[in-house]
């Protein structure tokens, strides 16, 4: 296989993968989201760990894995999966101190040193002025996303500006559980680290795989927290 191919992604159906991704379930009310939860008992190393020293190995350990799962890497426009490209990146979901949120987007986290992985995954000061295009999307949302979307406009942004997978830090203490399923992307969700242990949660849309391929990542997730 070429260096640039990409892997196939996984399928759905034997000999009917589109179909059950494009036909079957579309619409957001029809297509299954997926989540799946599992306990990663920390190394000692990472359980002494500050919150803000465990963010960056789990966003480092979710890197590592869509890399060791390539087949997953894509990004999902109902059904029709855009291959989001090398090398393999995570968009971080950062609150800013107006309580929006901010993707910052990662290539080779787990290749990176930590202190510049650490300054990487910061919002940004000020945020660019909105554009024509942009003001034009809070106007015509609906219509614009469509014009997106048929114009293949969408595709090149998520493949240029964002990621596959998102890690949402949005874990406090007190809140057990966080689960939501984005439109395009996978979302992995560490709740707050209790005596070493870090509950993980992974949603994602049953139109990029079946469960049991991205159960396996998350596995590789706990893993590399755990040895």
């Amino acid at each position: 296989m070429p260096v640039d191919s990409p892997p196939p992604p996984y399928p759905i159906w034997p000999g009917g993968s589109n179909y059950a991704r494009r036909g079957v379930w579309q619409g957001a009310r029809l297509v299954p989201g997926v989540t799946l939860r599992t306990t990663a008992r920390l190394r000692p190393a990472l359980a002494r760990m500050r919150p803000r020293g465990l963010m960056l190995s789990v966003v480092q350990a979710a890197c590592a894995a869509l890399e060791l799962h390539p087949r997953l890497n894509y990004f999902n426009l109902d059904g029709r999966l855009v291959w989001a490209g090398r090398p393999a990146r995570v968009a971080v979901v950062l609150e800013r101190p107006d309580h929006s949120c901010e993707l910052v987007v990662v290539a080779r986290a787990h290749r990176l040193e930590r202190r510049r992985l650490d300054r990487l995954l910061r919002p940004r000061p000020q945020p660019p002025s909105p554009g024509l295009w942009d003001r034009l999307r809070e106007r015509l949302p609906r219509a614009c996303y469509r014009a997106e979307r048929a114009s293949g406009r969408l595709a090149r942004r998520l493949v240029a500006q964002s990621a596959p997978l998102f890690v949402s830090l949005l874990g406090l203490p007190g809140i057990e559980e966080l689960a939501f399923t984005p439109t395009h992307a996978m979302a992995l969700y560490p709740a707050w680290p209790r005596e070493g242990v870090l509950p993980l949660t992974l949603c994602f849309s049953h139109q990029l795989a079946n469960a049991r391929p991205a159960a396996r990542m998350l596995l590789t997730i706990r893993e590399l927290l755990e040895d």
